[in-house]
């Protein structure tokens, strides 16, 4: 794992064009890759909406985002083809994101013994999943109609407007992940934070993805970045899920059956959370001045 990468980003920066250089050529690959993997995935969601069809939508979404949000603002502006493709397409993403809550609750009720209460919600679960799937298949059949083969024709873009907007991202995830850390290791509720971090966490990972190229040295830096941002975000994810579960069964008609499903779910999110703590130990050993070392020090 490379902890000394993400130093530099937070205490080098002079130091960086040699890492993060990204050229026009390599994001243009990027971007039209990514815009091709969403559209293939999209045709297999209208065909089967499986849950691995769903994680596939909305990660492969992900990484179009990660290369839309470096376009110059002209190719981000409402009205732009491009930009109007990326909204439909980040409303297709939220109602996904909604459906793969409600899985992760169905399968979280479904580990605990059947009773009446448990089975109603559950059938209420099932019911609200088709009719957001239903939504969902509308806005991937509006986003088939906008032809994606023909967004990206005749974009006019400079290496130095792709750099200085790839570089504003960047320090900006890193400063956001640096806040919210500092937060969430300390501070157990801090339910909004985390979930900020996980995103970050997300975004950045796909950002550092667009710089991984073949055959080049640095990639191995980079990799062993991404690796660590994916440990993060998988801890993160889990303590998300428990959440998620916890807020729905919470605004429930109140029930001791309901009740003791709740209680178990909050005993499992700490530990979880206490996993997430020892995961930031064990991994923080850099520079005494750095960031993660910092964070160190907090949970000693």
């Amino acid at each position: 794992m490379s902890i000394e990468f993400f130093y530099i980003l937070l205490y080098n920066h002079n130091n960086l064009i040699d890492i993060i250089l990204l050229t026009l050529l390599a994001f243009l690959i990027k971007l039209h890759e990514n815009l091709r993997r969403f559209d293939s995935k999209t045709n297999s969601y209208i065909k089967n909406s499986n849950e691995k069809n769903i994680h596939d939508i909305r990660t492969s979404l992900r990484r179009f985002n990660a290369a839309f949000l470096i376009l110059p603002k002209r190719y981000r502006k409402k009205g732009c083809l491009l930009s109007d493709y990326n909204q439909l397409a980040n409303k297709f993403f939220k109602v996904n994101s909604e459906i793969r809550d409600m899985d992760i609750i169905y399968e979280k009720l479904n580990g605990y013994p059947q009773t009446d209460q448990r089975n109603i919600v559950i059938d209420l679960l099932k019911k609200d999943r088709q009719s957001h799937l239903d939504g969902a298949k509308t806005i991937a059949l509006s986003l088939k109609n906008m032809n994606s083969n023909k967004i990206l024709d005749k974009m006019d873009i400079t290496e130095k407007e792709v750099q200085k907007r790839y570089n504003k991202l960047l320090f900006r995830l890193v400063s956001k992940i640096e806040t919210n850390f500092l937060i969430v290791i300390t501070n157990i509720l801090k339910i909004k934070e985390l979930h900020e971090l996980r995103k970050d966490c997300k975004k950045l990972k796909y950002l550092l993805e667009l710089l991984v190229k073949d055959n080049n040295k640095k990639n191995n830096t980079v990799i062993k970045l991404i690796k660590t941002l994916q440990n993060i975000q998988d801890i993160l994810g889990s303590i998300r899920d428990y959440d998620v579960s916890i807020d729905y069964l919470k605004k429930l008609e109140p029930s001791k059956e309901i009740q003791e499903i709740v209680n178990n779910e909050i005993e499992q999110r700490r530990l979880k959370y206490e996993e997430f703590l020892r995961f930031s130990k064990r991994r923080l050993h850099i520079s005494k001045d750095s960031f993660f070392a910092r964070i160190k020090s907090l949970l000693s």
